[in-house]
């Protein structure tokens, strides 16, 4: 869908909504970007209400059975938004979830999510396609999102690099 098309369709429902109802103050998420933590913080709440849409999600688009994510959220230190951002992270670096998810195990679960993405290879690029992959995984949740500056000219990049 054509960027100009789906801000029109996201921004009514973003400015009619301004957060989803019951988003609380966001976890500390700690990826380095204070709009990206405010997301996760609202999978966790989403992943909550909806919990195997939010399995499927990461199941069909990050390639992680459904099993593993949910061993994984039974683990202590591990919510849902760490878990997206880990598969999707690992997707984006073309790298395996679990060896996002051990990095992290690794640094302890106080780890900070920014430093786990640096170490694991992931730039601005990276995470410019984080952005695309959490406006692709909220347009499919029907899930309201405004978008930030960033994640605006993502959306255009991407436009502009599918062409006509």
């Amino acid at each position: 869908m054509a960027l100009a098309s789906w801000l029109l369709l996201a921004m009514p429902v973003a400015m009619a909504v301004q957060e989803p109802e019951g988003t609380a103050t966001p976890a500390p998420y700690a990826s380095g970007d204070a709009w990206l933590d405010g997301r996760l913080a609202d999978i966790d709440v989403y992943a909550a209400r909806h919990p195997e849409a939010f399995l499927a999600e990461i199941e069909r688009y990050a390639g992680v059975p459904r099993a593993y994510v949910r061993s994984l959220l039974q683990q202590p230190g591990w919510r849902a938004g760490d878990a997206w951002f880990a598969c999707f992270l690992a997707r984006e670096i073309e790298a395996g979830c679990r060896d996002v998810v051990r990095a992290r195990s690794h640094a302890g679960a106080d780890a900070d999510w920014a430093r786990v993405a640096e170490e694991a290879g992931a730039d601005a690029a990276a995470f410019a396609r984080l952005r695309l992959a959490l406006a692709d995984s909220y347009r499919r949740w029907a899930r309201p999102l405004r978008p930030d500056a960033a994640l605006v000219r993502a959306l255009r990049e991407r436009e502009r690099e599918a062409g006509p």
